[in-house]
């Protein structure tokens, strides 16, 4: 969805059109269920942060302003959720099979074999990181966010963004050397447009039917 026709389907929702709202959920959900799955590790968690992000998103899209890009905005609420479970919740469980689904797309059983392995070692150091550095890394290398966005995202500053990436890519560097780039394979598939092109994109077969919906 280009940029003008985005703003125009904003508007609309803004003065009540629930279709225009729905046709910005369409487009926006699975990078925010993507996002807050990876923040909690827990999928049915996950679904009901994006649901009350989506619904926090409708009833205040008045306060928009358009300020930031609406993807930023989005993030932003939903870090907000995530922090408000954080603060109920001694501590977020971090799931074990987070990437279980990823399509290994390398030809050849020894690919396949160095690509998975790589990702279950990622996805064990990355639940290792603090949340801050967590979701930064995660908005910056999957999504696709500025260090600008993730700023606002997370509401924190942009030198803040910068210390948590570096942070995060250092740590990441020293507990996956093992996955260097002595080697081609295993190279490509530790690239970080390799990774966000194989992350699973979550689905909303069975969701709950009582889920609330915007109103």
């Amino acid at each position: 969805m280009d940029a003008r026709a985005e703003e125009s389907l904003i508007r609309a929702a803004a003065l009540g059109d629930r279709q225009a709202f729905d046709q910005l959920m369409r487009c926006h959900l699975t990078p925010v269920l993507r996002y807050t799955t990876r923040l909690t590790g827990s999928p049915t968690t996950a679904e009901d942060i994006t649901q009350e992000t989506f619904l926090a998103a409708w009833r205040g899209l008045d306060r928009f302003g358009f300020r930031s890009s609406f993807r930023t905005w989005l993030f932003t609420i939903a870090s907000r959720k995530t922090v408000d479970l954080q603060r109920r919740q001694s501590a977020i469980v971090i799931s074990d099979n987070t990437f279980e689904a990823m399509e290994v797309r390398t030809p050849g059983p020894a690919a396949r074999t160095v690509e998975h392995s790589f990702l279950v070692a990622l996805q064990t150091e990355l639940g290792r990181l603090g949340y801050q550095a967590r979701a930064c890394w995660w908005l910056r290398e999957v999504e696709g966010l500025s260090h600008d966005e993730i700023a606002t995202a997370l509401a924190i500053s942009r030198g803040s963004v910068r210390g948590h990436l570096q942070r995060a890519r250092s740590q990441l560097a020293v507990r996956l050397a093992a996955w260097g780039p002595d080697g081609s394979d295993v190279h490509e598939a530790r690239s970080p447009g390799r990774i966000r092109h194989q992350i699973p994109r979550p689905t909303t077969e069975g969701r709950r039917d009582d889920s609330p919906a915007p109103r």
